[in-house]
Protein backbone atom coordinates (compact mmCIF):
# COMPACT_ATOMS: atom_id res chain seq x y z
CA UNK A 1 0.00 0.00 0.00
CA UNK A 2 3.12 2.21 0.99
CA UNK A 3 4.61 1.70 -2.33
CA UNK A 4 1.25 2.79 -4.75
CA UNK A 5 0.98 6.02 -2.19
CA UNK A 6 4.66 7.45 -2.62
CA UNK A 7 4.09 6.84 -6.75
CA UNK A 8 1.37 8.81 -6.83
CA UNK A 9 2.49 11.45 -4.76
CA UNK A 10 5.52 12.03 -6.74
CA UNK A 11 3.77 11.81 -9.91
CA UNK A 12 1.52 14.53 -8.64
CA UNK A 13 5.05 16.53 -7.95
CA UNK A 14 6.66 15.95 -10.58
CA UNK A 15 3.70 16.81 -13.34
CA UNK A 16 3.48 19.73 -11.14
CA UNK A 17 6.69 20.97 -11.38
CA UNK A 18 7.02 20.34 -15.14
CA UNK A 19 4.07 22.63 -15.70
CA UNK A 20 5.34 25.33 -13.59
CA UNK A 21 8.37 25.49 -15.32
CA UNK A 22 6.73 25.46 -18.59
CA UNK A 23 4.49 28.13 -17.67
CA UNK A 24 7.49 29.92 -16.17
CA UNK A 25 9.76 29.37 -19.33
CA UNK A 26 6.23 30.53 -21.67
CA UNK A 27 5.76 33.52 -19.05
CA UNK A 28 1.80 32.17 -18.26
CA UNK A 29 0.97 30.69 -14.92
CA UNK A 30 -0.29 26.81 -15.23
CA UNK A 31 -0.98 25.41 -11.56
CA UNK A 32 0.54 28.31 -9.38
CA UNK A 33 0.45 31.98 -9.51
CA UNK A 34 -0.03 35.29 -6.80
CA UNK A 35 -0.75 38.27 -6.79
CA UNK A 36 1.21 41.71 -7.87
CA UNK A 37 -1.07 44.28 -6.77
CA UNK A 38 -4.01 44.83 -3.64
CA UNK A 39 -6.81 44.43 -6.30
CA UNK A 40 -8.43 41.19 -4.81
CA UNK A 41 -7.62 42.12 -1.15
CA UNK A 42 -8.62 40.91 1.04
CA UNK A 43 -9.67 37.41 -0.68
CA UNK A 44 -6.19 37.32 -2.25
CA UNK A 45 -3.72 39.67 -1.15
CA UNK A 46 -0.56 41.43 -2.45
CA UNK A 47 2.13 38.47 -2.64
CA UNK A 48 -0.26 35.76 -1.69
CA UNK A 49 0.05 32.20 -3.47
CA UNK A 50 -2.95 30.86 -4.99
CA UNK A 51 -3.79 27.91 -6.45
CA UNK A 52 -4.98 27.52 -10.44
CA UNK A 53 -7.07 24.92 -11.94
CA UNK A 54 -6.12 24.90 -15.35
CA UNK A 55 -8.92 22.25 -17.09
CA UNK A 56 -12.03 24.49 -15.77
CA UNK A 57 -11.85 27.74 -17.94
CA UNK A 58 -15.19 28.59 -17.92
CA UNK A 59 -17.21 30.49 -15.14
CA UNK A 60 -19.89 32.14 -13.45
CA UNK A 61 -20.83 35.04 -11.75
CA UNK A 62 -18.56 34.81 -8.56
CA UNK A 63 -15.72 32.97 -9.32
CA UNK A 64 -11.95 34.17 -9.59
CA UNK A 65 -10.30 33.58 -12.87
CA UNK A 66 -7.09 33.65 -14.28
CA UNK A 67 -6.74 35.67 -17.87
CA UNK A 68 -4.72 37.81 -19.89
CA UNK A 69 -5.38 41.09 -20.33
CA UNK A 70 -4.06 44.19 -22.87
CA UNK A 71 -0.90 44.24 -20.31
CA UNK A 72 -0.55 41.31 -18.06
CA UNK A 73 -2.14 37.90 -16.64
CA UNK A 74 -4.60 39.03 -13.91
CA UNK A 75 -6.95 37.22 -11.49
CA UNK A 76 -10.15 38.98 -11.11
CA UNK A 77 -13.42 37.95 -9.84
CA UNK A 78 -16.59 37.83 -12.69
CA UNK A 79 -19.15 40.51 -12.65
CA UNK A 80 -21.35 39.47 -14.55
CA UNK A 81 -21.84 37.30 -17.83
CA UNK A 82 -22.62 38.52 -21.09
CA UNK A 83 -22.75 37.08 -25.22
CA UNK A 84 -19.19 38.90 -25.79
CA UNK A 85 -17.98 37.68 -22.40
CA UNK A 86 -17.03 38.15 -18.92
CA UNK A 87 -17.20 41.49 -17.19
CA UNK A 88 -14.70 41.27 -14.11
CA UNK A 89 -13.60 43.23 -11.05
CA UNK A 90 -11.44 43.15 -8.06
CA UNK A 91 -12.56 42.64 -4.82
CA UNK A 92 -10.80 45.47 -3.70
CA UNK A 93 -11.77 47.67 -6.80
CA UNK A 94 -14.55 50.21 -7.03
CA UNK A 95 -15.32 49.81 -10.40
CA UNK A 96 -15.54 47.03 -13.01
CA UNK A 97 -12.32 46.27 -15.40
CA UNK A 98 -14.47 47.41 -18.34
CA UNK A 99 -15.77 50.49 -17.02
CA UNK A 100 -15.28 53.69 -19.34
CA UNK A 101 -13.82 51.27 -22.18
CA UNK A 102 -10.52 50.77 -19.88
CA UNK A 103 -10.24 47.25 -21.06
CA UNK A 104 -12.39 45.22 -23.35
CA UNK A 105 -14.79 41.82 -22.00
CA UNK A 106 -12.83 39.34 -21.45
CA UNK A 107 -12.86 36.49 -23.42
CA UNK A 108 -13.16 32.69 -22.72
CA UNK A 109 -10.48 32.09 -24.83
CA UNK A 110 -8.62 34.00 -22.70
CA UNK A 111 -9.21 32.19 -19.49
CA UNK A 112 -6.59 29.88 -18.02
CA UNK A 113 -8.31 28.32 -15.05
CA UNK A 114 -10.01 29.43 -12.02
CA UNK A 115 -8.65 29.76 -8.47
CA UNK A 116 -9.39 26.70 -6.82
CA UNK A 117 -11.34 27.16 -3.75
CA UNK A 118 -11.97 25.24 -0.82
CA UNK A 119 -15.83 25.40 1.15
CA UNK A 120 -15.84 28.81 -1.32
CA UNK A 121 -12.83 30.54 0.14
CA UNK A 122 -9.74 30.55 -2.58
CA UNK A 123 -6.63 28.03 -1.65
CA UNK A 124 -4.23 30.28 -0.91
CA UNK A 125 -0.75 30.40 1.11
CA UNK A 126 -0.69 34.18 2.67
CA UNK A 127 3.21 35.33 1.92
CA UNK A 128 4.27 32.51 -0.29
CA UNK A 129 4.37 34.62 -3.49
CA UNK A 130 6.53 37.37 -1.89
CA UNK A 131 8.94 34.98 -0.98
CA UNK A 132 9.17 33.39 -4.40
CA UNK A 133 9.51 37.25 -5.92
CA UNK A 134 12.32 37.70 -3.40
CA UNK A 135 14.46 34.54 -4.19
CA UNK A 136 13.58 35.01 -8.23
CA UNK A 137 15.27 38.49 -7.66
CA UNK A 138 18.14 37.36 -6.74
CA UNK A 139 18.38 34.58 -9.41
CA UNK A 140 18.81 34.47 -12.92
CA UNK A 141 16.35 32.79 -15.03
CA UNK A 142 18.76 30.01 -15.43
CA UNK A 143 19.48 29.02 -11.58
CA UNK A 144 15.52 29.56 -11.21
CA UNK A 145 14.97 26.97 -13.88
CA UNK A 146 18.01 24.76 -12.92
CA UNK A 147 16.90 24.40 -9.65
CA UNK A 148 13.57 23.27 -10.47
CA UNK A 149 14.84 20.65 -12.63
CA UNK A 150 16.81 19.67 -9.99
CA UNK A 151 14.84 19.11 -7.55
CA UNK A 152 12.37 17.17 -9.71
CA UNK A 153 15.22 14.59 -10.36
CA UNK A 154 16.05 14.53 -6.98
CA UNK A 155 12.34 13.89 -6.21
CA UNK A 156 12.03 11.20 -8.62
CA UNK A 157 14.88 8.80 -8.08
CA UNK A 158 15.06 9.45 -4.17
CA UNK A 159 11.48 7.65 -4.13
CA UNK A 160 12.70 4.75 -5.92
CA UNK A 161 14.16 1.40 -5.07
CA UNK A 162 11.55 0.66 -1.89
CA UNK A 163 10.65 -2.26 -3.56
CA UNK A 164 7.91 -4.35 -1.73
CA UNK A 165 10.25 -4.39 1.55
CA UNK A 166 10.11 -2.19 4.04
CA UNK A 167 13.40 -0.71 5.56
CA UNK A 168 14.59 -2.60 8.05
CA UNK A 169 16.12 -0.47 11.63
CA UNK A 170 19.31 -1.91 12.46
CA UNK A 171 20.63 -0.42 15.97
CA UNK A 172 23.45 1.02 15.87
CA UNK A 173 24.14 1.63 12.03
CA UNK A 174 23.58 4.53 9.43
CA UNK A 175 22.15 3.62 6.11
CA UNK A 176 22.14 5.33 3.39
CA UNK A 177 20.58 3.90 0.27
CA UNK A 178 21.50 3.37 -3.08
CA UNK A 179 19.07 4.62 -4.30
CA UNK A 180 19.90 8.20 -2.41
CA UNK A 181 23.10 7.96 -3.75
CA UNK A 182 22.11 7.71 -7.15
CA UNK A 183 20.24 10.70 -7.03
CA UNK A 184 22.56 12.55 -5.68
CA UNK A 185 24.53 11.77 -9.07
CA UNK A 186 21.80 12.31 -11.21
CA UNK A 187 21.05 15.90 -9.75
CA UNK A 188 25.07 16.47 -10.32
CA UNK A 189 24.90 15.18 -14.06
CA UNK A 190 21.94 16.96 -15.02
CA UNK A 191 23.24 20.44 -12.80
CA UNK A 192 26.53 20.26 -14.51
CA UNK A 193 24.96 19.72 -18.30
CA UNK A 194 22.90 22.86 -17.82
CA UNK A 195 25.73 24.76 -16.40
CA UNK A 196 28.26 23.87 -18.96
CA UNK A 197 25.60 24.28 -21.90
CA UNK A 198 24.80 27.69 -20.57
CA UNK A 199 28.81 28.46 -20.29
CA UNK A 200 29.24 28.13 -23.95
CA UNK A 201 26.97 31.24 -24.33
CA UNK A 202 28.11 34.51 -25.15
CA UNK A 203 28.47 37.39 -27.33
CA UNK A 204 30.08 38.49 -30.28
CA UNK A 205 31.06 42.15 -30.18
CA UNK A 206 33.52 44.72 -32.38
CA UNK A 207 34.22 48.56 -32.02
CA UNK A 208 33.63 50.99 -34.57
CA UNK A 209 33.48 54.91 -35.04
CA UNK A 210 31.37 57.31 -36.92
CA UNK A 211 33.31 60.39 -37.83
CA UNK A 212 33.54 62.92 -40.65
CA UNK A 213 36.76 61.71 -41.47
CA UNK A 214 35.47 57.74 -42.02
CA UNK A 215 37.86 55.56 -44.68
CA UNK A 216 41.20 57.33 -43.27
CA UNK A 217 41.58 54.47 -40.65
CA UNK A 218 40.41 51.03 -40.08
CA UNK A 219 37.12 51.01 -38.05
CA UNK A 220 36.45 54.91 -39.38
CA UNK A 221 32.82 55.23 -41.37
CA UNK A 222 31.02 57.85 -42.64
CA UNK A 223 27.97 59.11 -40.46
CA UNK A 224 24.98 57.27 -42.59
CA UNK A 225 26.61 54.78 -44.21
CA UNK A 226 27.00 51.07 -43.98
CA UNK A 227 29.55 48.27 -43.97
CA UNK A 228 29.77 44.92 -43.44
CA UNK A 229 32.14 43.08 -41.27
CA UNK A 230 32.78 39.02 -40.87
CA UNK A 231 32.73 37.51 -37.83
CA UNK A 232 34.15 34.49 -36.37
CA UNK A 233 31.96 31.58 -34.42
CA UNK A 234 34.09 28.87 -32.80
CA UNK A 235 33.38 26.09 -31.66
CA UNK A 236 36.24 24.74 -29.43
CA UNK A 237 34.19 21.53 -27.80
CA UNK A 238 35.23 17.84 -29.63
CA UNK A 239 31.16 17.68 -29.66
CA UNK A 240 29.13 19.48 -32.60
CA UNK A 241 26.73 21.95 -31.56
CA UNK A 242 23.80 23.92 -32.52
CA UNK A 243 24.24 27.78 -32.86
CA UNK A 244 21.60 30.95 -32.54
CA UNK A 245 23.19 34.08 -33.24
CA UNK A 246 20.90 37.57 -32.46
CA UNK A 247 21.77 40.84 -32.95
CA UNK A 248 21.66 43.21 -30.17
CA UNK A 249 20.00 46.50 -30.96
CA UNK A 250 18.48 48.19 -34.84
CA UNK A 251 21.84 48.90 -35.86
CA UNK A 252 22.86 45.26 -37.09
CA UNK A 253 21.62 43.35 -38.98
CA UNK A 254 23.03 39.24 -39.53
CA UNK A 255 23.37 38.38 -42.92
CA UNK A 256 22.36 34.75 -43.80
CA UNK A 257 21.15 32.48 -41.82
CA UNK A 258 20.92 32.78 -37.33
CA UNK A 259 20.88 28.98 -37.33
CA UNK A 260 23.58 26.75 -38.12
CA UNK A 261 25.36 23.59 -36.38
CA UNK A 262 29.38 23.82 -36.22
CA UNK A 263 31.29 20.81 -36.07
CA UNK A 264 33.51 19.69 -33.18
CA UNK A 265 37.05 22.02 -33.11
CA UNK A 266 35.63 23.64 -36.02
CA UNK A 267 34.36 27.89 -37.06
CA UNK A 268 31.63 29.43 -38.64
CA UNK A 269 32.12 32.63 -40.46
CA UNK A 270 29.33 35.43 -39.67
CA UNK A 271 28.54 38.13 -41.42
CA UNK A 272 26.87 41.42 -40.17
CA UNK A 273 25.54 44.79 -42.33
CA UNK A 274 26.19 47.91 -39.77
CA UNK A 275 23.73 50.94 -40.09
CA UNK A 276 26.14 53.79 -39.06
CA UNK A 277 24.44 56.28 -36.94
CA UNK A 278 24.63 60.02 -37.70
CA UNK A 279 26.04 60.97 -34.15
CA UNK A 280 29.72 61.11 -34.24
CA UNK A 281 31.65 58.69 -31.62
CA UNK A 282 32.63 55.34 -30.80
CA UNK A 283 29.74 52.59 -31.53
CA UNK A 284 29.55 48.78 -29.68
CA UNK A 285 27.71 46.54 -31.36
CA UNK A 286 27.11 42.78 -29.96
CA UNK A 287 25.80 39.57 -31.18
CA UNK A 288 24.00 37.07 -28.70
CA UNK A 289 25.42 33.58 -29.27
CA UNK A 290 23.79 30.84 -27.75
CA UNK A 291 25.27 27.05 -28.39
CA UNK A 292 23.30 23.86 -27.65
CA UNK A 293 25.06 20.00 -28.11
CA UNK A 294 23.91 18.33 -30.98
CA UNK A 295 22.34 15.36 -29.26
CA UNK A 296 18.84 16.55 -30.18
CA UNK A 297 17.70 17.36 -33.97
CA UNK A 298 18.34 20.61 -34.97
CA UNK A 299 14.85 21.07 -35.78
CA UNK A 300 13.69 20.29 -32.56
CA UNK A 301 16.06 22.52 -30.60
CA UNK A 302 15.36 25.40 -33.45
CA UNK A 303 11.65 24.78 -32.36
CA UNK A 304 11.56 25.07 -28.79
CA UNK A 305 14.53 28.15 -29.30
CA UNK A 306 11.92 30.13 -31.21
CA UNK A 307 9.27 29.78 -28.03
CA UNK A 308 12.37 30.47 -25.42
CA UNK A 309 15.80 30.24 -25.62
CA UNK A 310 15.59 28.30 -22.19
CA UNK A 311 12.98 25.67 -23.44
CA UNK A 312 15.97 23.76 -25.02
CA UNK A 313 17.54 23.26 -21.36
CA UNK A 314 14.63 21.40 -20.57
CA UNK A 315 14.19 18.99 -23.09
CA UNK A 316 17.56 18.24 -22.51
CA UNK A 317 16.97 17.82 -18.93
CA UNK A 318 14.46 15.35 -19.87
CA UNK A 319 16.74 13.14 -21.94
CA UNK A 320 18.60 12.98 -19.67
CA UNK A 321 16.71 12.02 -16.89
CA UNK A 322 15.01 9.57 -19.23
CA UNK A 323 18.61 8.06 -19.67
CA UNK A 324 19.51 7.68 -16.14
CA UNK A 325 16.14 6.54 -15.06
CA UNK A 326 16.50 3.47 -17.53
CA UNK A 327 19.88 2.98 -16.87
CA UNK A 328 18.75 2.56 -13.33
CA UNK A 329 16.16 0.01 -13.75
CA UNK A 330 18.55 -1.71 -15.97
CA UNK A 331 21.09 -1.57 -13.30
CA UNK A 332 18.48 -2.78 -10.53
CA UNK A 333 20.37 0.42 -8.47
CA UNK A 334 17.67 0.39 -5.80
CA UNK A 335 18.61 -2.99 -4.10
CA UNK A 336 20.26 -2.86 -1.31
CA UNK A 337 22.24 -0.63 0.94
CA UNK A 338 25.69 0.95 -0.29
CA UNK A 339 27.66 2.00 2.70
CA UNK A 340 26.56 1.37 6.21
CA UNK A 341 27.91 3.17 9.44
CA UNK A 342 27.95 1.86 12.71
CA UNK A 343 26.97 4.55 14.80
CA UNK A 344 26.73 2.85 18.80
CA UNK A 345 29.11 3.22 21.43
CA UNK A 346 31.59 1.26 20.05
CA UNK A 347 32.10 3.05 17.41
CA UNK A 348 34.87 3.61 14.90
CA UNK A 349 35.62 7.24 16.28
CA UNK A 350 35.37 5.22 20.04
CA UNK A 351 38.37 2.82 18.82
CA UNK A 352 40.24 6.06 16.96
CA UNK A 353 40.29 7.73 20.33
CA UNK A 354 41.11 4.59 22.53
CA UNK A 355 38.30 4.17 24.24
CA UNK A 356 38.17 0.54 25.30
Amino acid sequence: MRKPVEGIITAVILVILLASVVGFLLDRPVFLSYAYSESMTPTISKGDLFFINPLSKGGDVGDIIVFHRQDDWTVHRIFAVAEAGYVTKGDNNVATDQQDGVYPMVKKADVIGKVVTVFGHPLVIRGGGSFIESVRSRLTNLYAIAIILLLGTFITFSGLGEGKRRRKKRRGYLKVRASTVYALMAVSVVAGFLFITVASWGTLAFTYSSTLAGGQREGWYLPGSTFERNLSVENNALYPFHYFVESKGDRIEILGENEFTVGGKDSHTLGVKVSVPEDTRIYREEVQVRAYPAILPGRVVGFLYALNPYLPLLAYALELTAVLLAFYYLAEIGRGDVLRIRIGRRSLLNKLAGDG
